[in-house]
């Protein structure tokens, strides 16, 4: 680790510590819950381009309604994810080891805009921002692969770990669609395992995020991890802070 990372990894677990010894009024951590629930949905299809505002994604959810004006495949990616992040939970829940089968399942109840695609594996090659990810041939046994690499160094942090587990998804992108989107539920899947907050990929924070996933492509240099890694920590301690502020 480099020490900026070590630094922030320290002022993360420090946080992390004093939250568990933090008691909440349940009627003021249930509507933190249901605030982040719908924040998180919002922000992360508004990164994908979704053009439904956060207070008409709640009135979808909430009340079972159609937006006027709005795509039809808007609104099916709001209850996609809803179906995803729920599915998710589940995996903490029960502690359910994130494998293949695992991703696929969330894929596949997320997609469902596109449900012939939900969980199937892409088959051509394609370009994503001027990179071309892992040949579709090979996609099945880099998948098998980036699993099994979820056990991961007794020397590297659970924040390291997940940051680079994201990278390599986003590198293979396995699905024609919903690869970040699915990166991202996996993502706060794996932290809430390992009993970090979740965090919100903020929509103003795109670029920052794009910057990261770009640094690993190796386009400019050698394929670099620690920017994903930082801005993960990053994402962590912003969420601790946000908790422990209740």
């Amino acid at each position: 680790m480099s020490e900026e990372l070590d630094l922030l990894i320290l002022e993360a677990d420090k946080k992390k510590a004093q939250l568990a010894q933090k008691t909440f009024a349940p009627d003021i951590y249930d509507a933190y819950q249901e605030r982040f629930f719908y924040a998180e949905i919002f922000n992360s299809l508004a990164i994908e381009g979704n053009l439904l505002t956060q207070r008409e994604m709640e009135e979808i959810l909430s009340n079972d309604v159609v937006i006027p004006g709005k795509s039809l495949s808007d609104h099916l990616d709001v209850v996609g994810y809803r179906d995803a992040i729920l599915q998710s939970r589940e995996y903490v829940n029960y502690r359910t080891r994130i494998t293949e089968h695992e991703i696929r399942k969330l894929h596949n109840k997320m997609l469902i805009a596109h449900r012939s695609l939900g969980g199937e594996y892409r088959t051509y090659n394609m370009m994503i921002r001027g990179h071309r990810p892992t040949s579709y041939e090979k996609v099945p046994y880099k998948m098998v692969q980036l699993a099994e690499r979820i056990s991961a160094p007794e020397d590297e942090h659970p924040i390291e770990t997940i940051a680079f587990f994201h990278l390599r998804l986003e590198k293979i992108h396995p699905f024609c669609d919903g690869n970040g989107r699915v990166g991202r539920i996996i993502i706060n899947t794996m932290l809430a395992q390992a009993e970090y907050p979740p965090v919100i990929f903020d929509v103003n924070d795109k670029e920052r995020y794009y910057k990261a996933l770009e640094a690993y492509d190796g386009l400019k240099g050698n394929p670099q991890i620690k920017p994903m890694q930082l801005f993960l920590v990053e994402l962590v301690i912003r969420q601790l802070d946000e908790l422990l502020a209740l």
